[in-house]
């Protein structure tokens, strides 16, 4: 990745918004198994590894886990050691609405280059309200995971040097054929291969 400015890494399969639990460590984990130099960006949800940070202190080292704490069947929790920059207790207001926000105690740890803001409970991650009322500007980082499907052009696009999809796995992914659903009939488009999908459209109208 060498696009000078700021990358956003978009995973939709982890969107809190869509349903998902928040606590994939996918790109974090695919950065760190590369070695990238620069600095990054992102939001876990994780409240062991929040109540680690919180019984190590502001200004501390703590050496636990992110990730993979409630979808452990597609997330392995990735060990981490790093500063504890700051605690919280994870109620703001959202930039999108101006409604009060909760995600319960919330730790910012700061492991070398990568700085991850780790909640006990999901929010809404569409816009940068997570990233802002913690002390994280995402337009200081180099890169910056984004876990929504889509954000208003102001929050990322109309700044961003450029804005890319990963298919990473998560419970709203796009990519069907990774969700592994079971409880329906098989074959299915657009589960399977090879499945024709004939649509019709049926009219409705009042008073008919």
């Amino acid at each position: 990745m060498h696009t000078a400015g700021t990358v956003i890494l978009t995973d939709a399969a982890d969107a809190t918004s869509s349903g998902a639990p928040g606590d994939s460590n996918a790109i974090l984990r695919a950065l760190v198994a590369r070695g990238y130099p620069k600095r990054a960006l992102a939001p876990i949800v994780d409240p062991p590894a929040v109540r680690a940070a919180f019984a190590a202190g502001v200004g501390s080292t703590v050496t636990t886990e992110v990730g993979g704490a409630l979808d452990p069947t597609r997330h392995r929790p990735l060990p981490v050691s790093g500063r504890v920059r700051m605690l919280s207790d994870g109620r703001f207001r959202s930039e999108s609405h101006g409604d009060m926000w909760n995600a319960g105690p919330t730790a910012v740890l700061e492991a070398e280059a990568f700085t991850v803001v780790v909640t006990s409970r999901a929010v809404s991650l569409y816009d940068r309200s997570l990233f802002l009322a913690h002390g994280q500007d995402p337009t200081h980082f180099d890169a910056v995971v984004v876990k929504s499907p889509h954000c208003q052009e102001r929050f990322y696009k109309a700044w961003a040097s450029a804005l890319v999809n990963v298919d990473a796995p998560g419970a709203t992914s796009a990519n069907l054929q990774s969700l592994g659903h079971t409880r329906c009939p098989r074959p299915m488009f657009p589960l399977d291969p090879g499945v024709d999908f004939h649509p019709e459209a049926r009219l409705f109208s009042r008073g008919r």
